[in-house]
């Protein structure tokens, strides 16, 4: 039994509840994106009161990647057996438990354990909500999870727009990011009264893998080179304008506030790009935009021009990722769903390996040459486009094309 003859078997839904799921897994998206801006902004707080150089800064992160590694397919086989609303409850209030702690470390072992459980919460809440906008998605008959990831990207604006005045007050990180967490888990578990009920999906287990075929393997390759430069900005714009431009710490937020615009909006746009050129051109202009906003935003020490690259590398960064998902379901001979599932695999390894990449780095040259990095996974972006075959989409139907397997909200 396929994955839509599960859900087809599961509670019907009236159009109201659909319609009500869906302005909450809206919410739930934005939640999400608020609470994280907080910790992008917070970082370097962090990094200062632990102690930390970049270097070690970059391997605490990885405490991150180790939390929630193992607990998003946890979080997947629980989601399957009690379903997403339930399940995106429960982690609701570990999310608000454990979401301040890494304010709290004084030492780099300190902030890698925290960020160990801080992973734990932020990834198994991230597919346990992607899961219920997938089930949305199903029964509105329409593609929306462009939508829900754009909203992810708004609400991320509203977190820096937010985070400035806490920061210019001089809240300490501790109180800021713990109330953070207890006010959008709280939230979270509120919204999901509006969630729609869930049937078993265990059929879904059982889908079959991908063919690992070049066209497949570079797909993935630029879905995990995106998210790495995503990753770069998010974790490190604001510690480069706060050292390397000597920018307030109010200010430094500019950069990872311009990005998310940018990103946002090239996003809600993104649909409709896809569906009218060849997504082979998209991807390659993007990772030209990309790079080239990567170099503007370090090439010179200006506020402006960093400020204004790092937008730059939002408006061409933030349809790679989706569009490598919808390209990879379109590709011949593969099942769509397996295929979005092993483009995204490799897409959140990117996102969690390029922080502490550029971390190292840093360390041994600069901040501003550990971007670098990023400027290098853009030209590779860019070389890896010519293995995607090239013809224009068959359908206008948007950019996530079967993405229950998708689980990654940025």
């Amino acid at each position: 039994m396929s994955g839509r003859q599960a859900r087809d078997d599961g509670p019907h839904c009236t159009r109201a509840q659909v319609r009500s799921a869906r302005i909450a897994t809206t919410a739930v998206f934005g939640f999400h994106g608020v609470a994280l801006a907080q910790w992008f902004l917070r970082i370097p707080d962090v990094k200062i009161q632990a102690g930390l150089d970049d270097g070690q800064l970059g391997l605490a992160l990885l405490g991150g990647a180790m939390g929630s590694v193992p607990a998003m397919p946890i979080a997947g086989a629980f989601t399957a057996r009690f379903g997403s609303a339930r399940v995106t409850a429960a982690i609701a209030v570990l999310f608000m438990v454990l979401f301040g702690l890494p304010s709290f470390a004084t030492s780099q072992w300190m902030l890698f354990g925290a960020l160990v459980l801080f992973g734990v919460s932020v990834g198994g809440i991230d597919v346990a909500f992607n899961n219920q906008a997938s089930e949305v998605e199903e029964h509105h008959g329409a593609p929306l999870m462009s939508g829900f990831h754009g909203s992810w990207s708004l609400f991320s604006l509203v977190g820096t727009l937010i985070a400035a005045p806490v920061m210019a007050m001089g809240i300490s990180p501790e109180v800021h990011l713990t109330v953070t967490g207890l006010l959008a888990g709280g939230a979270i578990l509120v919204t999901t009264r509006w969630f729609l009920p869930s049937a078993p999906r265990q059929a879904e287990t059982t889908r079959s893998v991908a063919r690992l075929t070049p066209a497949l393997l570079a797909l993935g390759a630029i879905a995990g080179l995106s998210l790495l430069v995503e990753g770069a900005v998010a974790d490190w714009s604001g510690i480069y304008l706060r050292t390397t431009l000597e920018m307030t710490p109010a200010s430094a937020g500019l950069a990872f506030g311009a990005f998310s615009v940018t990103m946002a909006t090239a996003r809600l746009l993104g649909d409709r790009v896809a569906a009218r050129f060849d997504p082979r051109s998209v991807l390659a202009s993007g990772a030209v935009l990309s790079g080239l906003g990567i170099m503007i935003a370090v090439a010179l020490p200006n506020p402006v021009l960093a400020v204004g690259g790092f937008a730059l590398c939002g408006v061409g960064v933030g349809t790679i990722f989706p569009i490598a998902l919808s390209a990879a379901s379109r590709l011949p001979g593969q099942t769509p769903g397996a295929a979005i599932a092993a483009v995204a695999t490799m897409g959140y390894a990117g996102f969690l390996a390029g922080p502490p990449l550029i971390g190292g780095v840093s360390r041994e040259f600069s901040l501003a040459i550990g971007f670098g990095v990023a400027v290098v996974a853009s030209a590779v972006m860019f070389l890896l486009t010519r293995l995607i075959p090239k013809a224009q989409p068959s359908r206008g139907d948007g950019l996530y094309v079967g993405v229950e397997a998708s689980t990654v909200s940025h």
